[in-house]
């Protein structure tokens, strides 16, 4: 499994937030049972239950659906992504359709191209640089396969992101640019 379609199943699997919504019905059920009994039978004991229970369980729940909701919009509107890779493992395969750019906060990762039958080193990248955003300006499929070389931390930045960075920030815009032209212009005369 590449890097990318971790990213994806990550994202779109969340069983902590899934448990703590779960957690929160569960605390609300019990508010409404103790709720029922307290109107079933009135006495001194369920009402002593009930206006001291039932507030701290309805705040529990209301806390936990307050955090869940915290949790998604920071991770929907967080720009990045950040990824562990361990020595070895590809990050992405030439040919696969791109949907990230990776800025490299610390390893070295291993640019591979196949050409002619044959699998070459073409760059060698480490922290402070980073690569994908060839298919994410143009669309185009990746045109290297991406291997970690030491252990790594990544920050994936996707799509939309990416394309928002860009509009919002100019002079990024101008140095992702020049970095694509000169890898294209690499790419060219090899």
């Amino acid at each position: 499994m590449t890097i990318n379609a971790a990213v994806k199943s990550w994202k779109l699997n969340s069983t902590s937030t899934r448990a703590l919504f779960v957690g929160a019905q569960l605390l609300a059920f019990v508010s409404f049972i103790l709720a029922l009994e307290f109107l079933r039978q009135t006495t001194g004991g369920t009402l002593f239950v009930f206006s001291t229970i039932a507030p701290v369980l309805a705040f529990l729940a209301a806390a936990a659906v307050a955090g869940v909701a915290t949790y998604r919009f920071l991770r929907r509107h967080s720009l990045f992504v950040i990824e562990s890779v361990e020595a070895g493992r590809v990050i992405f395969q030439q040919g696969e359709e791109g949907d990230c750019a990776y800025f490299i906060q610390s390893g070295e990762v291993n640019v591979i191209r196949q050409a002619d039958g044959a699998q070459r080193v073409f760059a060698t990248l480490s922290k402070g640089q980073y690569f994908g955003e060839m298919a994410l300006i143009s669309d185009a499929p990746r045109n290297a396969t991406v291997r970690a070389v030491t252990p790594t931390r990544l920050a994936v930045l996707g799509k939309q992101n990416f394309l928002t960075l860009l509009k919002l920030m100019p002079h990024t815009q101008e140095d992702i640019m020049k970095t694509v032209s000169s890898r294209a212009m690499e790419i060219s005369e090899k």
